[in-house]
C-alpha cells in the first residue's frame, strides 16, 4: 500500500534497523516468540531472587519492566508503522452505543470516586492538622505523593491492555503469523529483524509480562503509600 510508506518514521526505524539486521543470534530469529518466552522466564526468577535478597521494591519494579520490555517495545514499533486503516471496520450500531454506553459509565464512575476521595482526604486533613495551614499542605503532599504511583500503575496497566488489543487484531495469536494486517511495508527488506519483532510482538507474550510488571508496580506502589502515609 501506498500509503504505509507514509507512516511517520518509516525511514528512521528501517535506518536503524538495517544496522542490527546481521546481528540477530540464529535462535532468536528461528524462534522469536519463544525467545521472548524465555527472556520473561529468566526476568521472574530475577524477580524471585531480588524479592527474597533485596529489600528495595524499586529493583523488583525495573525487574518486572525489563521482562515486558522487548514485545512491549516490538509491538510499539508495530503499532507505530502501521496505519490507523488497516484496523478498519464498519462498528455495528449495537456495538457503538455499547462503547459510548461504557465510556460514559467509567467516567461518571471517575467523577465520583474522586468527588468521595476528595471529600475523605478533606476531612481527615481537617481532623490531623486543625487550623495549622502549613502542616495541612505538607500532609497534602504526602498524600499525593502516595496516591500518584498507583495512578501512574493504573495507566500502565491501560497501556498494556489497550496494546495487547491491538496486536491480537493486526497480527493474531501464532508465534509468526502467516496471514496478518501488518503492512507488507514494515522492515519488507530486512526479513530478519521483521520475523524477530513480528515474533516478539505476540499478543499472549505481552498480556503475561504485562500482567507481571502491573502486579509488582501495584505492590510497589501499596509500598509506597503505607510508607507516606505512615
Amino acid at each position: 500500500m501506498d500509503a504505509d510508506r507514509h507512516v511517520w518514521g518509516h525511514t528512521l526505524v528501517n535506518g536503524s534497523a538495517r544496522r542490527v539486521e546481521s546481528l540477530h543470534p540464529f535462535f532468536v530469529v528461528r524462534h522469536p516468540t519463544l525467545s521472548g518466552w524465555i527472556w520473561l522466564g529468566v526476568a521472574v526468577v530475577l524477580l524471585v531472587v531480588c524479592e527474597i535478597w533485596v529489600e528495595d521494591e524499586t529493583a523488583g519494579v525495573v525487574l518486572s519492566l525489563l521482562g515486558a520490555l522487548p514485545s512491549l517495545g516490538a509491538t510499539l514499533l508495530v503499532l507505530a508503522q502501521t496505519p490507523r486503516t488497516h484496523l478498519a471496520y464498519e462498528e455495528s450500531i449495537l456495538g457503538h452505543f455499547f462503547a459510548r454506553f461504557f465510556a460514559v459509565l467509567g467516567a461518571l464512575i471517575l467523577w465520583v470516586g474522586s468527588v468521595v476521595l476528595g471529600a475523605a482526604v478533606a476531612v481527615q486533613l481537617a481532623e490531623d492538622t486543625g487550623a495549622d495551614p502549613e502542616k495541612a499542605w505538607v500532609e497534602a503532599f504526602e498524600i499525593f505523593g502516595a496516591v500518584v504511583p498507583f495512578i501512574v500503575a493504573m495507566l500502565w496497566a491501560v497501556l498494556v491492555f489497550r496494546c495487547v488489543g491491538y496486536i491480537a487484531r493486526l497480527r493474531g495469536w501464532a508465534g509468526v503469523p502467516e496471514r496478518h494486517r501488518i503492512p507488507d511495508e514494515f522492515l519488507t527488506e530486512l526479513p530478519h529483524t521483521r520475523r524477530v519483532v513480528i515474533g516478539l510482538a505476540h499478543p499472549s507474550l505481552l498480556l503475561v509480562a504485562g500482567v507481571l510488571s502491573i502486579v509488582v508496580a501495584l505492590f510497589a506502589a501499596a509500598e509506597v503509600a503505607s510508607s507516606g502515609i505512615a
